[in-house]
């Protein structure tokens, strides 16, 4: 009788479990809606700081109203999911702006009031088949006044920037008008973003975003003046600029103007630059900004580039003998929070940027300025000749020549304080970034497509674009935005290894093969001596043909050994991927199934006291 009370019990117990386990999740989806948890190291999935700080500053409501063609978007899976991304991205803003945001979904279907009230805002229609249906999904912000700022395609490829778009529409609804940038660049940008063409053209991200998020007037690189009215200066890969346009930049510096400097000793992104470079080079574009820099006390060896082994981005190149082989490529960097200024709004919010073939900026000796550095090498690096890059054929010569200097090199500066124009002799304070790359502008290095052909940020180099312009027009607010999605996630330990092993193998391959260069120079010589002692030409003499044999078996010996280290490499980092997949396939399931059990243990022993007493009396 106690055995069938018990058991009555135990199933009695499970189905109010089961009940309460599906009331809570009901209860759960209403109280605790748009709660949400960020495991990831870089907060990823939470809103920035800058945005925070935007909406704790609004004084009066806004209203978000997102256009989303549900029927059309049917046949669009990229495009509805990236839809249902930048819903539940609204949610999150808008929960958290404490009452000051209000969100509507609007279905935009054809023939309807709301499409009318899209065409109103400006909103974009993407044809999305060959019958003529139309998609729409974008934004309209308006202010307490009903100003309002569209986002008139809310692209997939453009989720990295998702909430500087939103974020800014919104700072803009609340400003006079956006902030006038000038665009000086010998880089071939192609004309502002077409909005009747969401999918865009060759057009860099970073550009597109700018045309977005401020007024951006062209500056002819031929010209000679800088336009009235603009609120920053940008200037990209200066070359062969005329003297009067270079008057006209150091007149803009003197004036304290903001100013954003970008250029580079080897742009490989510039599609002028000649594929016939000298020796074989890989091509690249030198920039020249004449006096300028010097008088911002600044200097930059315009021969040599930053090469850096903890930052290397690895390469896959072929070898001479046909081997396909992965490589530490030194001028290519990936550079972690560690490299950046936590401290300064330009990069506090950032995870990560790449550069490819990036100068050292180096304050002159004697400058009045003041130069603070952004962005910086690791100890693990040196300057190397321009003229070794190559199209990755030297990559491993590098790795070989490679002899850091213990110190860190400046790859972005602030400067400020005084100085004097290299022109006119007039004083001014200089208000200046400057960095030393101007490939980060081009989409390759630093976002990545998936199968779907949507794009996703594996670096922040828009996103530093975008703040140092903020702080230079003076909106602290939004220099603290960041990428959305910023995936990049070493494992140190193995990128560790890999590297240690990688410099033991290629110091052992160049001691190597000069044993076979001083066999072969053996070889000539005794040729030589045979050829003064009448030998015929190409008969080997005994002594000969024993060097020769001798270096066949070195030859041999070397490769055996070289193929021994290269596998020795291989197993220790597949080793070291088996036991952290071990780990967390195996132990960690096994430690959580164990707690588990005793916990279930534990309870069922303190059942089993709970009714043996109650068993004796009976």
């Amino acid at each position: 009788m106690m055995r069938t009370d018990a058991r009555s019990t135990a199933l009695w117990g499970i189905t109010l479990t089961l009940i309460a386990l599906v009331a809570l999740n009901a209860a759960a989806t209403f109280l605790v809606r748009g709660v949400r948890v960020d495991l990831t190291a870089e907060r990823v999935y939470s809103l920035s700081g800058g945005v925070r700080t935007l909406l704790g500053r609004l004084e009066e409501p806004v209203r978000l109203q997102l256009f989303w063609s549900q029927d059309a978007g049917e046949s669009a899976p990229a495009i509805r999911a990236h839809a249902q991304r930048v819903r539940e991205f609204l949610e999150a803003l808008t929960a958290d702006s404490g009452g000051l945001l209000s969100l509507e979904f609007i279905d935009p279907i054809p023939f309807s009031e709301a499409e009318d009230a899209a065409r109103a805002a400006g909103l974009s229609q993407l044809q999305v088949d060959g019958v003529g249906t139309a998609l729409t999904l974008g934004l309209a912000v308006l202010g307490p006044t009903d100003k309002l700022e569209a986002i008139p395609y809310l692209n997939p490829d453009q989720e990295p920037f998702l909430e500087y778009e939103v974020a800014s529409a919104i700072a803009s609804v609340g400003r006079g008008k956006k902030p006038s940038i000038g665009l000086l660049s010998t880089l071939p940008f192609t004309p502002q973003y077409n909005p009747m063409n969401p999918q865009g053209g060759d057009v860099p991200a970073t550009i597109k975003r700018l045309d977005t998020l401020f007024d951006v007037k062209r500056i002819d690189p031929k010209g000679d003046t800088i336009p009235d009215g603009l609120d920053a200066l940008v200037v990209v890969q200066p070359r062969n600029l005329g003297e009067p346009l270079l008057k006209a930049i150091d007149a803009w510096a003197v004036a304290g103007k903001p100013t954003l400097v970008m250029f580079d000793p080897w742009c490989e992104t510039d599609p002028r630059a000649k594929a016939d470079g000298v020796g074989g080079t890989k091509p690249g574009t030198i920039a020249n900004i004449g006096p300028l820099l010097g008088a911002w006390g600044l200097t930059m060896p315009m021969d040599m580039v930053v090469g850096d082994r903890k930052a290397a981005t690895r390469v896959t190149q072929r070898t001479m003998g046909g081997q396909t082989v992965q490589l530490d490529y030194l001028p290519w960097l990936s550079l972690t929070r560690s490299a950046m200024s936590p401290n300064d709004p330009i990069t506090g919010s950032l995870s990560g940027i790449n550069l490819m073939s990036a100068g050292e900026l180096q304050p002159m000796p004697g400058a009045t300025t003041k130069v603070e550095p952004l962005v910086q090498s690791s100890e693990d690096s040196q300057l190397i000749q321009s003229l070794k890059l190559g199209f990755f054929g030297e990559s491993d010569r590098l790795v070989k020549d490679f002899k850091p200097d213990g110190r860190r090199k400046t790859l972005a500066a602030r400067v400020s304080g005084p100085f004097k124009s290299p022109y006119t002799g007039a004083a001014g304070t200089a208000n200046l970034i400057v960095v030393s790359d101007a490939d980060l502008f081009d989409d390759s290095t630093w976002l990545q497509s998936d199968a779907q052909g949507n794009k996703r940020a594996i670096a922040d180099n828009g996103p530093l674009v975008f703040n140092a312009l903020e702080t230079l027009v003076g909106d602290r607010a939004l220099a603290d935005l960041r990428s959305r999605g910023q995936s990049r996630r070493p494992f140190t330990r193995v990128e560790g290894m890999r590297k240690e092993a990688e410099g033991r193998y290629f110091a052992r391959e160049q001691e190597l093969q000069k044993q076979v260069k001083d066999a072969e120079l053996k070889v000539s010589q005794l040729q030589r001596e045979g050829a003064k002692d009448g030998a015929k030409t190409g008969i080997l003499t005994p002594e000969q043909a024993k060097a020769l044999e001798n270096l066949n078996r070195d030859v041999l010996e070397a490769r055996s050994e070289l193929r021994g280290v290269q596998l020795q490499l291989r197993s220790e980092v597949e080793r070291t991927g088996r036991d952290v997949m071990v780990l967390n396939v195996v132990v960690w399931p096994l430690v959580v199934a164990c707690i588990a059990a005793a916990w279930t243990l534990t309870r069922a022993a303190r059942s089993r006291r709970r009714v043996e007493p109650a068993g004796a009396r009976a």
